[in-house]
């Protein structure tokens, strides 16, 4: 049985190491060199760890997802530890700390899907599994606040090494929770039968998604909507800079995740239906339109950002939901690795467009094209709408 304080605990205390190490280790990298083009590669490296998901699913198949959720916190705790020495004792190894931040990113794609496996093999009905994922997803976006908040904070009166120490107790604490936590939740035994080649099993969660209807669906609306949180991104600090208050930036990203805590909280409350997602998911394209005509307005403007998160926040616990109730768990890891692939995919791209689009043409034409994406992708979800696995 999962012990869910213990459980809320961890998550809290290592999504702040992780929000904490993300924004110090950038920050670190940019102070150290003076170079965007090494923190490019930093996001570059942290994108594709998230982008090659799909090679992940068929280790987290085989294992047991309690399992895999301890090793993977133990090895980003040690790399963790393996980083901050890089920085105090090897400042100029550069190389040596990417490689480490590297496998914490890439520790942390295993952990989350394996995470969200456990939810469903402890919790009784569809209901229990919607309303704790909601929870958690709640829990995400407060740490990510606080990682905003006590950044900025701790790099006023210590150096980013010292920082990175932090983040590694703080996931070190996290590990010994998730034990306590986890302890008394069975191990899944996968099925002992022969499976095929592991290059086999990497398509074989597409495979999955390809003959459920709604996933399939939710698959390439998925890929189309990678395109646009990068879009925001890129456009967000953009407006900031334009209204000369770096100030303002900070505020957009909190009113963006105190609108995705709130829509958490109703999504808790909702019933996990196609045309619930494929509605909220149309509608969250209403905000962000309507930022065309108030980006001098501060206030409307950080309203509908506001609004913008509530909505994505909405939709996307609802359908993180229905992947797990229309997922065998034979393969669940694969279809949540697969899935992940498929919104960050257009990560890259999508980044170098919006830039590009935003020197060349403003922020109308980049704001019209991620409303016309939203649209098309949501469109596509309703599609699923009646129809069976």
């Amino acid at each position: 049985m999962l012990k869910k304080k213990s459980y809320f605990f961890s998550r809290a205390v290592g999504g702040l190491a992780n929000s904490l190490f993300s924004m110090v280790f950038i920050w670190w990298l940019q102070t150290s060199t003076k170079s965007s083009f090494v923190v490019g590669i930093a996001e570059a490296i942290f994108s594709t760890t998230a982008a090659l998901s799909i090679f992940y699913g068929p280790i987290i198949d085989h294992y047991s997802f309690k399992r895999t959720s301890y090793y993977s916190i133990l090895v980003q705790t040690v790399f963790l530890f393996a980083t901050t020495i890089a920085v105090y004792q090897l400042s100029k190894s550069y190389i040596l700390a990417l490689i480490c931040a590297g496998v914490v990113s890439v520790c942390d794609e295993f952990f989350n899907p394996a995470d969200r496996a456990i939810l469903k093999e402890t919790t009784a009905d569809d209901q229990e599994l919607n309303n704790l994922i909601s929870k958690v997803s709640s829990i995400d976006q407060f740490v990510n606040i606080a990682g905003t908040v006590f950044s900025g904070l701790l790099l006023t009166w210590l150096i980013s090494a010292n920082v990175m120490l932090i983040c590694s107790l703080l996931s070190l604490i996290s590990l010994v929770f998730l034990f306590y936590a986890l302890k008394k939740v069975k191990n899944r035994v996968p099925a002992q039968e022969a499976k095929p080649k592991y290059y086999k099993q990497i398509f074989s969660g597409y495979q999955f998604i390809k003959n459920n209807y709604f996933l399939n669906h939710y698959f390439w609306s998925s890929i189309l909507y990678s395109f646009v949180t990068p879009a925001m991104t890129i456009l967000l600090p953009r407006i900031a800079q334009r209204s000369g208050k770096a100030s303002f930036y900070s505020m957009f990203y909190i009113c963006f995740m105190l609108g995705f805590i709130i829509g958490a909280a109703i999504a808790g409350k909702l019933a996990v239906q196609i045309k619930t997602i494929g509605f909220t998911w149309i509608i969250s394209a209403t905000p962000l339109i309507l930022m065309i005509f108030f980006s001098n307005n501060w206030l409307i403007f950080m309203g509908l950002i506001f609004l913008f998160g509530l909505m994505t926040s909405i939709h996307n616990i609802l359908a993180e939901s229905m992947i797990q109730i229309t997922s065998n768990d034979e393969v669940l890891g694969r279809v949540l690795t697969t899935i992940r692939t498929s919104t960050s995919i257009g990560g890259p791209i999508s980044s170098i467009a919006a830039g590009i689009l935003l020197d060349n043409s403003g922020e109308t034409v980049l704001i019209l094209a991620c409303g016309f994406i939203i649209l098309v992708s949501g469109f596509n979800i309703f599609r699923a709408i009646g129809k069976t696995a």
